[in-house]
């Protein structure tokens, strides 16, 4: 009697970029995700997947760099959403200077009020301050560095060097090169507006005043999020609020706090340039408002890149105790 050999096939994971499309059912806001087609009010209109809504609703968390169960905390990274095919992550917590180095645009530990802070306060006394472009610009003015990327220790050394290296070589092979927009725009065209307005000026418009390379697009792995990504992580009734509206906290983004999931509560630099200046950058303050400051600046760092579009979902609901798992 022959025996016969069953072969069991192998389960086919899906693509990341398609689990996570899979979850936007119908509904705007099912699942933390809006569909940002044309269609959408206020929305970016370029058919991105983004998650938007409160923190603890929202199931967006992915275990990278490490294949450890339960993920180690320095670990987890945040989806911001699907862009084309690929999806874009955000660090869940500050980086220290054991993952982006003492060298480069490191200043110093973070030295800023933190009595807003929302991560895991263990980690709190190792969160690094990096300033945004200051240590490798020789005619620093005033004190204040330049608003250039492409001039950035913070961008060359600590993200693209230092990361990198310190994630090992397998993750970083699906971690995407990337164009990162970086001409930002003027204060009156990002800081006063709200999402619609600053995705516009930010990415679709974004402008080379008072940069030292005449340059709006920058070729790498590994940046900052941009403003507009920061103001979409918030639902879709706060994106009529404006990054800074003065004393009315009211009126931006101050009053979305409880209900952004990317706001941490430290001040944290962002990738675009205020472009009125030749030195001011965009951050996200710790109020949770908007405004611009020095590039010499010492504040937290989130690395942020899109993963290449044939990384797979392996398994996970997304939460932070059961992030999602890559291979």
């Amino acid at each position: 009697m022959e025996v016969g050999v069953l072969l069991q096939k192998e389960e086919v994971k899906p693509l990341l970029a398609d689990y996570v499309k899979s979850l936007y059912v119908s509904n705007n806001g099912e699942n933390g995700i809006y569909y940002h087609d044309a269609t959408l009010t206020n929305g970016a209109g370029d058919n991105s997947y983004r998650y938007a809504g409160a923190s603890s609703d929202v199931n967006n968390y992915v275990c990278f760099g490490s294949t450890q169960s339960p993920c180690p905390a320095d670990n987890l990274y945040r989806i911001i959403g699907v862009f084309g095919d690929k999806v874009k992550l955000i660090k869940s917590d500050y980086a220290t200077s054991a993952l982006l180095g003492a060298d480069g645009d490191y200043k110093e530990k973070y030295s800023y009020d933190s009595s807003k802070y929302k991560g895991n306060t263990n980690n709190l006394a190792n969160i690094a301050g990096y300033t945004w472009n200051y240590k490798n610009n020789t005619t620093i003015n005033s004190g204040y560095g330049s608003n250039t990327w492409s001039t950035s220790l913070l961008n060359k050394t600590n993200l693209n060097k230092n990361f990198i290296t310190n994630i090992g070589a397998d993750w970083a092979a699906k971690i995407a090169e990337t164009t990162w927009k970086v001409g930002g725009n003027t204060w009156s065209n990002i800081g006063t507006q709200p999402a619609k307005t600053v995705y516009q000026n930010e990415i679709v418009s974004p402008v080379t005043t008072n940069t030292t390379d005449n340059a709006t697009d920058y070729s790498a792995k590994v940046g900052l999020m941009y403003v507009s990504d920061y103001m979409y992580a918030a639902p879709q009734d706060k994106w009529t609020l404006v990054g800074y509206n003065g004393s009315d906290a009211s009126k931006d983004y101050r009053a979305a706090t409880s209900v952004n999931w990317m706001y941490m509560g430290l001040y944290e630099w962002t990738i675009s340039r205020t472009a009125g200046y030749a030195d001011s950058v965009f951050r996200v303050t710790n109020t949770g408002d908007v405004l611009s400051d020095g590039a010499g600046g010492a504040y937290g760092v989130r690395p942020v890149f899109y993963l290449t579009s044939s990384v797979n979902y392996a398994s996970g609901s997304g939460s932070a105790t059961d992030p999602i798992v890559v291979n």
